[in-house]
C-alpha cells in the first residue's frame, strides 16, 4: 500500500483483478489461502483441506469438496476466495455448529427462555457430561467467619 500509495481498498481490488499478477498481490493472495486453511483446520475440518480425496468427513452429512481457491463470480463480483461448493458446505457446517451449540446451551440451563425447534439435535456428549458434572458438584460455603478457626493451623 505504501509503495504504491494507495488505500486499502484499491489494493483489494488488485488483489480481485485476475490480469494483475504483480509479485506483492500474488503474495497477498498466498496469505488468505494461508489464513482461509488455518480457519478450516482449526475446525477439524481436514476433509476441505485434503487434496488427494483421501480424508473422510467428520460427519456423515457433510459433503467432501476442496477449497478452490482461485477468481469466482461473487455477488460482489468476481472475487478471489474459495470456490462456491466450498462456500456453501462451510455456511453449512457453521449453521450445523451453531445448531449444535445453542442445543447444548438449552440443556445445561444457559437460556432463560429457550425456544426448542422441532429440528433441534440432541445434546452433544460433552454437554451431557458437563450436566452430570453440575448435579454432582456441590459448592458449600463452610466460612463461619473465623468463629472455629482453630489454633496453629494452615486452613
Amino acid at each position: 500500500m505504501q509503495r504504491r500509495g494507495i488505500g486499502l481498498t484499491a489494493v483489494y481490488n488488485l488483489a480481485h483483478d485476475p490480469a494483475c499478477q504483480d509479485d506483492d498481490i500474488v503474495e497477498l493472495r498466498c496469505i488468505h489461502e494461508e489464513i482461509d486453511k488455518a480457519v478450516v483446520d482449526a475446525y477439524g475440518w481436514h476433509d476441505l483441506l485434503d487434496e488427494a480425496g483421501q480424508t473422510s468427513p467428520a460427519d456423515a452429512t457433510h459433503e467432501m469438496v476442496l477449497l478452490d481457491h482461485g477468481f469466482h463470480e461473487t455477488d460482489q463480483g468476481t472475487r478471489y476466495t474459495i470456490g462456491l461448493l466450498a462456500r456453501t458446505e462451510i455456511i453449512d457446517r457453521l449453521r450445523q455448529l451453531n445448531h449444535q451449540v445453542y442445543a447444548d446451551e438449552v440443556y445445561l440451563g444457559l437460556h432463560k427462555k429457550p425456544k426448542k425447534y422441532p429440528d433441534m439435535p440432541p445434546p452433544s456428549e460433552d454437554a451431557r457430561r458437563k450436566r452430570a458434572e453440575q448435579k454432582w458438584s456441590v459448592n458449600v460455603d463452610f466460612d463461619d467467619g473465623g468463629v472455629f478457626q482453630p489454633e496453629d493451623t494452615i486452613f
